[in-house]
């Protein structure tokens, strides 16, 4: 099915999130997307609305993704309807429950736009004659090494905080607020962010508020590297999502050790949906063995007869 033709329920209760990933789709041509702020308005869309393929998060307030899902395998008429999770975080109980009750994909987040695109094309093209494409890697092929990105307004800040990292990720440098979200809102967004906070426009504060509201970045470690050593600051950036709060100027030993702690979880977070792609094509595997099985042994009972 063509996404001109195709009309996608999202479901997701942070509102910018929301708007985010529906302009992302609108942009992307599909016929309509209709938005629920809670698994129950989802489940109301469903039973009153022709929608072609489902997108929700795991985390909603009334009924959850999961909830969702189980709702619908339970209803003949929505039983069927393509259905794409996303999760900052999936425990293996939860992915082998959305397995079972016929989960289409799982989108860990943070994802980018050409995975989202990928993986829904995927999910609607699934029964038709020519088979999908299995999505490409994210990024620009370098994916055996980390990303990090610097952003300060100070170029000889930017040099020396980068030239910590060159020798061991990927190192990615903005000198503006814009810059830095126009980076991570990419098809090739960072792994960790080193971010300044006292920046001309756009302060450090304000992105790391607008990282939070976009699924390329919503789960992006956050490392605030700044001379504002207030308290009160502190807290609002930790508030904010970051993970750590560095006064400059810096430890570079210190430094380094904190972005690579950091490189291990996101590596924990990539590993997760490489697990559930695993898990699923296994149950995918199994489920197509039992058919064949079924159908070898409809074949001999009459020769048994």
């Amino acid at each position: 099915m063509h996404a001109s033709q195709t009309t996608v329920l999202l479901a997701e209760s942070a509102g910018a999130m929301r708007q985010a990933l529906a302009s992302q789709l609108e942009a992307a041509g599909f016929a309509r997307v209709l938005q629920a702020k809670d698994g129950q308005r989802a489940l109301q869309i469903l039973r009153s609305e022709p929608v072609q393929v489902v997108l929700a998060d795991i985390d909603m307030p009334v009924h959850s993704g999961l909830e969702v899902l189980e709702a619908m395998r339970a209803e003949p008429r929505l039983a069927s309807l393509p259905f794409l999770l996303m999760s900052g975080g999936l425990d293996r109980a939860s992915a082998a429950k959305a397995i079972q009750l016929g989960i289409d994909d799982l989108l860990i987040k943070p994802f980018t736009t050409r995975r989202l695109l990928e993986r829904m094309q995927r999910v609607l093209t699934r029964g038709d004659t020519a088979p999908a494409a299995e999505p490409a890697p994210d990024g620009d092929g370098s994916a055996d090494r980390a990303t990090l990105l610097v952003v300060d307004d100070t170029p000889d800040n930017l040099q020396l905080m980068a030239g910590l990292f060159r020798d061991r990720f990927k190192v990615k440098v903005a000198q503006s607020g814009e810059k830095a979200l126009s980076i991570c809102q990419s098809d090739a967004p960072p792994d960790v962010i080193l971010l300044d906070v006292m920046m001309p426009g756009m302060d450090g504060f304000e992105v790391a508020r607008r990282l939070r509201e976009h699924h390329t970045s919503e789960y992006t470690p956050i490392i605030f590297v700044t001379a504002i050593t207030d308290e009160m600051a502190r807290h609002k950036g930790l508030s904010l999502g970051a993970i750590d709060y560095v006064f400059k100027p810096i430890d570079p030993e210190l430094l380094k050790l904190r972005v690579g702690n950091l490189m291990v979880y996101v590596e924990h977070r990539k590993q997760l949906q490489k697990d559930f792609d695993l898990l699923r094509e296994n149950a995918q595997l199994r489920s197509e063995v039992q058919r064949l099985r079924g159908d070898l042994q409809r074949l001999q009972a009459p020769a048994d007869a």
